[in-house]
């Protein structure tokens, strides 16, 4: 049977790629990955960041006309990450597709694993999961999803 081995990257149109570039690097800690510097200059000019560990790929490409996906990206963390990443949110001051700025009462409770959703500058959304319901609910106020 085939089988996926994995999410290589995703796609993300941005309509100002060194306004995403600095976002990126700012609040996600997303670095361009040398190996794909030649796709920059190429005809699709895709810029290819990565996170320190290069186990996540995201390939930005400026479009003028930026649609905004309906679904969103979903990055999984430990649950103490998971509160680094809200107070990360907090002090860049991002903010939530209806335009609230994140902070630790933006946490979604699903039950068995809690979520924080944002946006970055184009509108492409983003969520943070985590799985570590138990110990999230003892650190944070969570209203049920």
């Amino acid at each position: 049977m085939l089988t996926l081995a994995k999410i290589d990257h995703l796609h993300i149109k941005v309509n100002d790629t060194a306004k995403a570039l600095d976002w990126y690097q700012r609040v996600l800690g997303m670095v361009p990955d040398v190996r794909y510097k030649h796709l920059q200059d190429g005809p699709h000019g895709v810029l290819m960041l990565t996170n320190p560990s290069a186990s996540v790929r995201l390939a930005l490409s400026q479009d003028e006309a930026v649609i905004v996906p309906a679904g969103a990206v979903a990055f999984g963390v430990s649950g103490h990450d998971f509160m680094e990443w809200l107070d990360r949110l907090a002090v860049e001051r991002v903010v939530s597709r209806d335009g609230q700025t994140i902070a630790r009462d933006s946490v979604h409770d699903h039950g068995f694993f809690c979520s924080v959703s944002f946006v970055d500058p184009f509108g492409n959304p983003y969520e943070i999961v985590s799985y570590d319901h138990t110990w999230l609910a003892g650190k944070l106020k969570l209203k049920r999803a």
